[in-house]
């Protein structure tokens, strides 16, 4: 069978997405890459608040677009009556449904896990929260700076003497939505053995806790408390940002003995390889100011062009530091196929960032650009038994879009 003919992974399987902005739509969008039919469920008034992230671009916003893609939409008033009974619907005819709902919300609106499984116990319902569903702090809000913040990661993100710094990509919120796609996979399988549905209970916090990994690990194992590096890391060294001649940076990985040896040999400090304080990785972290002082006044000596040739003919690790538009536009990034190509009426085709994983059968690809607000709303309504009268009243009455 050509990977042309052979099935999407997820196909057949529908997904009810009540999630907003990041932590869950991302999910979402991966497993429609997969081709799952997904459902998104927003508020009928201004609909999810990420659609007004600036830039909005043609009425639309980018990070709308590229967690929202495969998607299609219905717009409708959960606090109503009516509209709680369409997700219930919904929810009878679906494997699984999504929420990041404040943690108690979903309770008030009748639509909790225990009283939509009691219809369909079948149903995979997976819910992502700031803190988690118990402990003191289990209603509180969070987002994904107030989470680096509580979580420790902050404090270990910037440079040794400045200030604790948010990192740049919003990695809680969406490496939480990748935990909650591999746990709807995995109880889909559960599911396929048993019959029976599940719930998967997802934090920010556990996630940000679980990405701590050695940084944890080293609290309770050894007492360390890790502390911010910039772009160094606190179990090697050299293994960081360094500026060269023409103010460019280049980040050099002396991963092991083996690397430090090319580094020094290409940087003209071969004599450091004998002195005992830069001997061994465990001995270079301990005097990592002084041998990173070192190595960057023998990375002055080059432009960055010049000592990345240098250092590639040498065999070390090490890249330009790019900035967002020269990687998207590195041969690299294509040769992955990391980027489709999403129609826009009238306006051409806008790249967007791909599912990315590679099946050497399966595919996956976008089929459908993100819903416009409500836009399939009627049709959703439909395949769930609603007949056309039903959805004009509900129309008049305000519970949908």
């Amino acid at each position: 069978m050509s990977p042309d003919s052979f099935p999407l992974p997820m196909e057949g399987i529908r997904v009810v997405d009540l999630s907003r902005v990041l932590a869950g739509p991302y999910c979402g969008a991966l497993l429609g890459d997969m081709g799952a039919d997904v459902i998104k469920v927003e508020e009928i008034k201004a609909g999810d608040e990420i659609r007004a992230w600036p830039p909005v671009q043609n009425g639309q916003s980018p990070a709308f677009i590229v967690n929202n893609r495969n998607k299609r939409g219905i717009a409708l008033d959960l606090k109503a009556p009516a509209g709680a009974e369409i997700v219930r619907r919904l929810a009878q005819r679906s494997d699984v449904l999504i929420e990041n709902f404040r943690t108690g919300t979903m309770e008030e609106f009748g639509l909790d896990y225990e009283s939509l499984a009691e219809k369909n116990p079948r149903l995979i319902y997976c819910s992502v929260s700031a803190f988690g569903r118990k402990g003191p702090r289990a209603r509180e809000a969070g987002y994904e700076a107030v989470m680096q913040a509580f979580s420790g990661i902050m404090s270990i993100t910037g440079e040794p003497d400045g200030e604790p710094v948010r990192a740049g990509v919003s990695f809680l919120d969406l490496c939480t939505s990748v935990l909650c796609a591999m746990g709807i996979v995995t109880a889909l399988y559960v599911r396929s053995q048993t019959g029976l549905g599940q719930r998967i209970d997802a934090a920010l916090l556990s996630t940000a806790l679980g990405l701590l990994n050695y940084h944890a690990e080293n609290y309770y194992a050894a007492g360390i408390v890790s502390r911010a590096l910039g772009s160094g890391h606190a179990s090697l060294a050299p293994y960081r940002n360094f500026r060269c001649a023409d103010q460019q940076w280049i980040f050099i990985a002396g991963g092991n003995d083996r690397l430090w040896k090319r580094i020094a040999g290409a940087l003209g400090l071969k004599p450091l390889t004998e002195d005992p304080k830069f001997i061994t990785n465990s001995e270079r972290v301990k005097h990592r100011q002084e041998l990173d002082a070192l190595v960057q006044e023998a990375v002055e000596r080059f432009d960055r062009p010049t000592l990345m040739k240098v250092l590639e003919e040498a065999g070390v690790p090490a890249t330009p530091v790019n900035s967002i538009d020269q990687v998207l536009k590195d041969p690299q990034v294509e040769a992955l196929n990391m980027v489709w190509e999403m129609p826009q009426p009238h306006k051409g085709k806008l790249p967007l960032v791909a599912f990315p994983l590679i099946f050497s059968r399966s595919q996956t690809n976008l089929r459908r650009p993100p819903p416009q607000l409500g836009e399939q709303t009627d049709e959703i309504l439909q395949e769930s038994g609603y007949r056309p009268e039903e959805i004009s009243q509900l129309r008049r009455e305000k519970v949908i879009r």
